[in-house]
């Protein structure tokens, strides 16, 4: 499990389920969810945002169109 995170809840637009945000100075990830979607899409929008800090997609030099189509 990724331990150096957090999870925040924001007024997203509807066509935004969520994001994440990496701080290389403190080695440390924000995953941002729309508080306007449901618990099971949230849940289902933290599961992706994990998911590009378990394969380290922040530290790769893709563009983030190729790193979304590559994870779906």
């Amino acid at each position: 499990m990724v331990e150096n995170n957090i999870t925040i809840f924001a007024n997203l637009p509807y066509k935004v389920s969520g994001f994440i945000m990496y701080d290389s100075a403190d080695d440390y990830y924000t995953i941002v969810l729309n508080s306007r979607l449901s618990y099971e899409e949230n849940r289902k929008t933290f599961e992706h945002e994990l998911q590009h800090i378990i394969n380290n997609d922040f530290s790769k030099c893709h563009n983030v169109g190729i790193l979304e189509a590559s994870m779906h």
